[in-house]
């Protein structure tokens, strides 16, 4: 039976919607590495269970725990169905071109590149991951996704046979770039025209 648990501690510090939603990433997180209804099925029932037992708490706080649960089921759900499962590796995700990050799951535990990514950039990681989550995978020589929006645009390259990344966050001119040590990746002609039309 699978087991999931909630921190009283975290369901106490939430004090509105979003906070809510936050919950929903962590605990779905805890999930990532199990697919299937059946498994779905009992962390419906636990989330229930879980979120009954924290009503009393919740609720002179003003928080509606049913809010948080149904987050916490679609977040479920959602990572449940995703095309990247457990041990996945580099070199599948060749077959997944024409998904979005999020549909891919690209950016989630189960992610042959997660560990990688994170690494290489850090502190950026966060805001690189929101900037690629409806970007759709495409492939010229390497995997890459390409986001533009507001002014700004970002890309991932994945070198999937040699193991490497390279990010790119361009905004007001100027290339902010990451890249996995040697030799420097393919930069698909629709990224390089970005860079050699907006780079001071």
């Amino acid at each position: 039976m699978l087991k999931l648990i909630i921190p009283a501690a975290l369901l106490l510090s939430l004090s509105a919607c979003d906070q809510g939603a936050q919950l929903a990433q962590q605990a779905a997180s805890s999930v990532a590495a199990v697919v299937g209804q059946e498994v779905k099925n009992q962390a419906n029932a636990v989330i229930d269970q879980t979120m009954g037992q924290a009503n009393e708490a919740l609720a002179p706080l003003g928080i509606d725990a049913s809010k948080v649960s149904s987050a916490l089921k679609d977040k479920t759900a959602a990572l449940i169905g995703q095309a990247i499962k457990p041990n996945a590796s580099w070199q599948m995700l060749s077959g997944l071109t024409g998904k979005t990050a999020a549909e891919m799951g690209l950016f989630t535990a189960v992610s042959p590149i997660e560990a990688d990514l994170n690494t290489l950039l850090g502190s950026d990681a966060a805001a690189v991951k929101s900037a690629l989550g409806g970007a759709i995978l495409k492939q010229e020589q390497v995997l890459y996704l390409l986001s533009e929006q507001s002014g700004r645009a970002t890309y991932l390259l994945i070198d999937a046979e040699n193991r490497k990344l390279e990010v790119g966050q361009l905004e007001n001119g100027k290339l902010k770039n990451f890249a996995s040590q040697g030799e420097a990746l393919h930069r698909p002609s629709d990224i390089q025209a970005l860079i050699s039309k907006n780079v001071k």
